[in-house]
């Protein structure tokens, strides 16, 4: 499995290293929304999934998953936040692609979670 995982605390990034190798899976870390469209928009990288903290806004009119999924409509994207719920309005129509891990969470079950969602 192939992440990219937006993260600004080094010390979490360090625990996500540790268990994502552990597992024999690979990851890029971004700590800022311009640097994880890059990834998409200019490096052309392809992940298996994308974990985001919460939703970001880029401008006015999107978010950061909204540009990643413009950009690779299929992408799988999982947020990690204790502040939202699915049940918020179009949650529905992009379940496929989108999913929501409630915090707080171990992060071993966060790595079954999505070794199962992939």
């Amino acid at each position: 499995m192939k992440a990219l995982i937006f993260e600004n605390n080094t010390h979490v990034i360090q625990i996500y290293k540790k268990i994502l190798t552990e597992k024999n899976h690979t990851a890029d870390f971004v700590s800022d929304s311009s640097s994880c469209l890059d990834k998409f928009e200019k490096q052309n990288q392809q992940y298996d999934l994308v974990v985001l903290e919460k939703p970001i806004k880029i401008d006015e009119s999107s978010n950061l998953e909204d540009q990643i999924r413009c950009t690779s409509p299929q992408q799988k994207i999982f947020f990690l936040s204790p502040y939202m719920t699915p049940r918020n309005e179009g949650f529905q129509s992009i379940k496929d692609t989108m999913d929501l891990i409630d915090k707080p969470f171990a992060l071993i079950s966060l790595l079954s979670y999505l070794e199962i969602k992939k």
